[in-house]
């Protein structure tokens, strides 16, 4: 006779924080909840004066851990060691309303209070998530920013925050994340943590600038954020990234801590870095808005300015794609984008088979410096596109990264 033993819920441990958004957070513990995942909430003295922890203790069925000392009647672990557990069984940590003062504490390791001893217990492999709400005055601040970058720097993902009329009545970013788009993140993030464990993804982003003299250059409006999309996915599948992006805002560049960054300038720049990382690469993204054409000689000092036209000779850059690609093994994956505004899917056909890719993805102009567009996706050797619904970039980079584990 066999006995079949169910498999224990992952821990999902939620760090409340002290902002209005906290009301907000308890819809985020509910979902999870219902998912069937084993929450537990801990919660800052501040967010004790929006939300109290009985409403978590009823979302849960659980205690909440608020103090950072063991009372004299404690006898379970959770209670003589309320810092470390349930942070040392954590499969995923998420701080929300992450108020500016927390990340900030978080950053510098300030363990004052049992939120952020906790966050210092938690287990190396822990998904570590936070959800930035404050004034949008604040959330431009420098500093704040460079704390943001930090904890990203660490490894953290980030969710949101949003744009639009805040609680104090301004308006502007600094809404948290909305609860069903929190859930869905991390509900995926769940499921998907360990799909690229011990794979190398190479990604180009960004777009290249071709310098007419030292200051004056041919490029495009490209941002970084599809590039920027990409690599966070492929960060929480646990990959490894190497990350070569065209000159774009730092705000934009991911960061954690399985990623390196190659910044470059030009497209011929671009092909040389990747050259250095294509072979080692398990998948390939080319997600770059590289410059068709460069100047067929550069200026090296500036050009005083003429009041007659002046011709400029532009001369193809490289196929960084398709250079590439013609070496790319039976075990390597590599897929394209093409930016089209007329005839669209006939021309990502000839760049799907000129380039020797295995996917690309289809997308309209709108799409530039957008943070959401629509997309068509087509695999080597299909018939027919696929028709995705108005999505977020890191949707769509989530949609790719399934279809290639597929």
């Amino acid at each position: 006779m066999s006995i079949s033993v169910k498999q224990a819920p992952p821990v999902v441990l939620c760090g409340i924080c002290g902002g209005i958004a906290a009301c907000k957070a308890a819809e985020v513990v509910s979902s999870l909840t219902r998912l069937e995942m084993d929450v537990r909430v801990i919660m800052s003295r501040a967010a004790q004066e929006f939300v109290t922890p009985l409403t978590f203790q009823a979302l849960t069925g659980k205690p909440v851990t608020v103090d950072m000392f063991a009372r004299p009647e404690a006898d379970r672990k959770d209670q003589i060691y309320p810092h470390l557990y349930p942070s040392a069984d954590a499969a995923l940590f998420v701080m929300l309303p992450a108020t500016a003062d927390m990340i900030a504490r978080v950053v510098r390791g300030e363990a004052e209070d049992v939120m952020v001893a906790s966050v210092l217990g938690l287990p190396p492999d822990c998904i570590r998530v936070f959800c930035p709400a404050m004034n949008t005055t604040m959330w431009k601040q420098d500093s704040v920013q460079r704390n943001v970058a930090e904890l990203e720097a660490q490894g953290w993902i980030r969710i949101g925050p949003g744009a639009g009329l805040l609680a104090c009545k301004a308006e502007g970013e600094g809404r948290m994340a909305e609860p069903a788009d929190i859930v869905r993140e991390l509900a995926a993030g769940m499921k998907s943590a360990q799909s690229l464990r011990g794979r190398q993804v190479l990604i180009l982003s960004g777009p290249t600038r071709e310098h007419i003299d030292p200051v004056r250059f041919i490029s495009n409006p490209s941002t970084g954020m599809m590039g920027r999309a990409l690599a966070q996915e492929a960060l929480s599948r646990g990959a490894q990234v190497d990350f070569i992006s065209g000159p774009v805002d730092p705000a934009v560049l991911p960061r954690g801590r399985n990623i390196r960054i190659h910044s470059v300038t030009s497209a011929q720049e671009m092909l040389a870095a990747a050259k250095k990382h294509f072979s080692s690469a398990d998948i390939i993204l080319f997600a770059a808005a590289v410059a068709d054409y460069a100047p067929a000689g550069a200026h090296t000092r500036k050009m005083p300015k003429q009041q007659d036209r002046i011709q400029l000779e532009l001369e193809p850059t490289p196929d960084i794609a398709a250079t590439l690609c013609r070496t790319k093994t039976g075990k390597q994956t590599a897929v394209g984008f093409a930016l089209q505004d007329e005839d669209g899917e006939e021309k990502a056909r000839e760049k799907l088979q000129g380039k020797n890719l295995d996917a690309i993805v289809l997308n309209r102009l709108e799409a530039v410096g957008s943070s959401d567009a629509v997309y068509k996706f087509l695999k080597a050797g299909d018939s027919s596109f696929e028709e995705w619904d108005l999505m977020t970039k890191r949707g769509c980079a989530r949609r790719i990264f399934e279809k290639i584990l597929q």
